[in-house]
């Protein structure tokens, strides 16, 4: 019990290493994967705006835990500061997305569900810090991982409860909560004196690390614009596959009513 306290539980005390496209890195990638697939296969399955908003819930609540951790972690080993609560683009969704689908504003929903799919995918291929103080496989390295696969499997989910990207087709609203969330990080990263959102410099961020502040920004918001226009095709073809499951649901329930009053 103690040397895995010890290897998984407590502080590493070790060279930090990026420890990208590691097996740890590959094998938790892969299950997060996994574990995304397989909740989108059983609500596209379903089907069911009940179903989603259960499975919204539960991983709300479950990622809202799993920040509570995190936090609490890093206070009993290193003391309390407002450090711990960090202000990074994923940081950030793990602490307001759970009150956003708890409190069930759907309104809110387009202004950070493409935000939170692609800062979930982004790290689950790319953990650049995730297992960097940790040595490879640690509690925290799991938590980071399992948290940014919620951030993807909650986006996802608030397709099947809402129609919004089947009616949409600009991205004004996530380029607006991306600049609340930039301006947050802008902000606490002057009083703290800590890098987040690449607010200081772009160190270890390939392509980026080659350019000085703030210029590195011309290359990072074309990016950004890019990588969130992806994201909103990817969410209307979601969103058109589920109106097409939905309508074959109708279509099979209306013909089993008639296939009864016929009978009688």
């Amino acid at each position: 019990m103690n040397i895995f306290y010890e290897k998984f539980i407590k502080p590493q005390n070790v060279a930090p290493e990026s420890m990208l496209f590691s097996k740890v890195h590959i094998t938790l990638s892969f299950l997060c994967v996994l574990f995304i697939m397989t909740i989108l296969y059983f609500q596209m399955k379903h089907c069911d705006e009940n179903y989603s908003k259960k499975t919204l819930k539960n991983s709300s609540i479950i990622m809202l835990l799993l920040e509570i951790l995190r936090i609490c972690w890093i206070t009993y080993y290193y003391g309390f500061s407002l450090k711990n609560i960090r202000f990074d683009w994923c940081n950030q969704i793990c602490l307001i997305l759970p009150f956003i689908v708890l409190s069930e504003n759907k309104n809110l929903f387009p202004y950070i569900d493409i935000l939170a799919f692609v800062g979930g995918i982004s790290v689950i291929i790319y953990p650049r810090w995730v297992f960097y103080d940790y040595a490879g496989l640690h509690i925290m390295a799991v938590q980071s991982m399992a948290s940014h696969a919620l951030m993807v499997i909650i986006s996802i989910s608030m397709i099947f409860t809402s129609d919004y990207w089947g009616k949409e087709n600009d991205v004004r609203k996530p380029f607006i909560g991306f600049c609340y969330i930039a301006f947050i990080a802008f902000t606490m990263s002057r009083l703290l004196n800590t890098n987040y959102m690449l607010m200081l410099n772009a160190d270890g961020i390939p392509l980026l690390e080659n350019f000085t502040y703030p210029w590195y920004w011309f290359v990072a918001i074309p990016i950004v614009i890019t990588v969130t226009n992806l994201a909103k095709l990817i969410f209307k073809g979601i969103n058109n596959k589920i109106i097409c499951k939905k309508d074959i649901i109708t279509e099979i329930s209306s013909k089993r009513i008639n296939l009864t009053d016929e009978s009688m």
